[in-house]
């Protein structure tokens, strides 16, 4: 199986970066005019070669001198080696430990020094620039890489140099020194395809060509992309890899793409190519650590941000600190000037406003955060549950940014992207450096994620247990106001009435969450279901003899209107002779409904002795006449007027006992289940 992987050089500008590169592959990398009259590189610089049968390598010769540190950055994005070249008559010099600083902070775990240049100098000289060596990659990734002798001019052992490259290469020993629980929890899963284009031209015959190095994620040819941030779609018609057609790319991968409906407009530093679309952002929380600079970080600063391709102008807010100082380490939220496609474990490289020094870098903990205005904390402890290197604390937090319920799914593709439920349930059952086999669960199966105490998931549908508290209460008051309101009601609240307290929740929720706060509200028996309803425990319908005597007298009323349809304002005129108010007769009518005494349709008020013998003869009517009645039918049926027989006919309706079609009314299976 072929197994591909990126090099790329660093060091000093004039150490030999492009020389070394061209006497172990062939091929000169400084290209462009101007490079070759200033003799130095200005451009990323790319060749491969191939190590093995199945072993090959795209090598990115990126810029020494100081003036295109933000080209380097973005071509050292996703290096699996890299070849740190320090010359042996000068050693090291304040660009090589600058990009010995960069690779550190992003990230990268193995490397070999070569020292150039080394026929130039007496064996002291040599000892002493080793030694030097030694000493300044202390505590980095280079601290116990091999140092490897050479001179372009007297010749290099080419075989021995690959030897160790394939070593190096293959080597399951790492020497990261990031903090290794947040970037071995967000590095386990791969996230989907994503390509920063770095270069871009036209080919006579083909059209549009880029080149970039694969983030992560894999992509086959003919497969369509999102161009981000302008969420445009992009057809791939050929990919080339290393010199040569492929049909697939994958991560660390220097690649070559032929696309369709991509314009030269199209191209822009930072411009993302990914199979799925997601949100760009300018907010994000991020672990920022400053190297060792002269100056410090106030609580806000201003910088130039570098993560792969994209730069952007960005204002620092230090979260727990009020000064940030060389060496130290800090959480921060920056503000970028204009909104980006990044990702939470992505690394990133701030340098000072004019872009003379590197300040510093670090991880993105949190791609699309809460807006920090005031430095609680609740913010800092959110922050740290992040870094802290458990997937658990890690979900946490993200239901906690939140106040209203969020979804497995939601979750998942916040963090992981690809992450499906089945490995998430899975992690949050094991040690973090554990990743085994779980049991299978689909979509619509309802997991089991071990939270903490203040978490709560309902259905796959989590959130904070604070606002599960505060809706609890909402649902309260909403019964008070209700029994209040209707103090003559011994039932409460439908389920579904319920909803309307949590309009803006996600859709799929809103039934769920209401179920399940419902039912922990029964447990604590501060309610108690009555029917289909749900009422407060405490609530108690007390009648006294006046009561009673008013109710007999409002429902003998209604019985004595037959089908007469009394007008309410009928009904209120009356209710004042026997001193009842309007809203003492509006609790009054709402009981007599409750218990299924009378009927009420869109404001007109029956008696059910009156209803209940016309819908019989309805019903039965119907069984034995299956073509139906019409209105007029139903009239002489019951001998009633229209307007009465019109109203009657769409109770029945909306009780689902008979349904219309043009004219006619027919019996429902409802109805035939009524007359058994």
């Amino acid at each position: 199986m072929r197994k591909n992987y990126i090099i790329a050089t660093a060091g000093h500008v004039d150490h030999g970066k492009t020389s070394f590169i061209k006497a172990l592959t062939g091929k000169d990398c400084d290209t462009h005019p101007e490079e070759k009259q200033r003799g130095i590189t200005i451009h990323l610089g790319f060749s491969h070669i191939q190590l093995t049968d199945d072993i090959f390598a795209g090598i990115v010769d990126v810029p020494g001198h100081k003036d295109f540190i933000d080209t380097m950055i973005s071509g050292i994005n996703g290096i699996d080696l890299v070849l740190f070249i320090v010359a042996a008559d000068e050693g090291m010099m304040p660009q090589s430990y600058e990009h010995l600083q960069i690779l550190n902070m992003l990230g990268v775990q193995k490397g070999i020094t070569i020292l150039t240049k080394c026929d130039l100098v007496d064996e002291e000289t040599l000892f002493y620039a080793t030694e030097e060596i030694k000493e300044k990659t202390m505590n980095s990734f280079l601290e116990n890489a091999e140092i490897i002798q050479t001179s372009v001019i007297n010749g290099l052992d080419i075989e021995f140099i690959k030897t160790l490259i394939i070593k190096t290469l293959t080597s399951s020993e790492t020497a990261s020194h990031d903090r290794p629980c947040f970037s071995n929890l967000i590095n386990r899963y791969e996230s989907p395809f994503r390509y920063y284009p770095d270069r871009f031209f036209q080919v006579k015959g083909f059209g549009t060509v880029v080149t970039g190095t694969v983030l992560s994620g894999t992509m086959t040819k003919n497969k369509s992309l999102y161009l981000l941030p302008r969420n445009k779609e992009i057809k791939i018609r050929k990919m080339e890899s290393y010199g040569s057609e492929t049909q697939e790319i994958s991560t660390g991968q220097r690649a070559s793409l032929n696309l369709v409906n991509f314009d030269k407009e199209d191209f822009a530093r930072g411009v993302l190519l990914c199979e799925q679309q997601y949100h760009t952002t300018a907010l994000i929380d991020v672990e920022l650590t400053l190297f060792n600079i002269p100056n410090h970080l106030d609580l806000w600063y201003t910088v130039i941000f570098y993560s792969a391709t994209i730069q952007s102008q960005t204002r620092v807010h230090l979260l727990d600190k009020d000064k940030l100082f060389p060496n130290e380490t800090c959480l921060a939220q920056l503000h970028l000037e204009k909104a980006v496609p990044l990702c939470i474990g992505d690394k990133f490289i701030i340098r000072n406003t004019s872009s003379e020094i590197t300040l510093g870098g670090g991880v993105i903990i949190d791609a699309f955060p809460l807006h920090h205005r005031k430095r609680t904390v609740k913010v800092k402890e959110l922050l740290n549950m992040r870094i802290s290197g458990s997937l658990i604390n890690l979900i946490a937090s993200e239901i906690a940014k939140s106040i209203k319920p969020i979804s497995i799914e939601q979750i998942s593709n916040k963090l992981f992207k690809n992450i499906n439920i089945s490995d998430l349930q899975t992690l949050c059952h094991l040690p973090d450096e554990e990743a085994g086999e779980g049991t299978e669960v689909t979509q619509n199966q309802s997991i089991s994620i071990s939270l903490p105490d203040n978490y709560i998931c309902y259905d796959n549908w989590f959130w904070i247990k604070l606002e599960q508290d505060r809706l609890q209460k909402k649902m309260i008051r909403y019964l008070q106001i209700a029994h209040k309101n209707n103090p003559l009601e011994h039932n409460g609240k439908l389920p579904e009435e319920f909803v309307s307290l949590i309009a803006d929740f996600p859709e799929n929720s809103k039934h769920i969450i209401i179920k399940n706060v419902l039912y922990d509200l029964q447990a604590q028996t501060i309610i108690e279901k009555r029917e289909d309803t749900y009422a407060l425990s405490t609530h108690k319908v007390i009648l006294s003899h006046t009561d009673h005597a008013k109710i007999n007298w409002l429902d003998q009323f209604i019985l004595n209107q037959r089908m007469k349809r009394p007008l309410i304002s009928e009904i209120i005129e009356k209710a004042k002779d026997r001193e009842i108010d309007e809203k003492r007769l509006k609790q009054m009518l709402f009981y007599l409904v409750a218990r299924k005494r009378i009927v009420h349709f869109h404001g007109e008020y029956l008696h059910t002795l009156i209803v209940n013998p016309i819908r019989n003869k309805l019903l039965n009517y119907l069984v034995e006449h299956p073509q139906g009645i019409t209105v007029s039918e139903f009239r002489d049926l019951i001998d009633a007027n229209r307007k009465i027989c019109v109203l009657l006919l769409n109770i029945f309706d909306n009780e689902g006992i008979t349904h219309r079609i043009e004219d006619n009314r027919y019996i429902t299976e409802k109805g035939r289940q009524l007359l058994r």
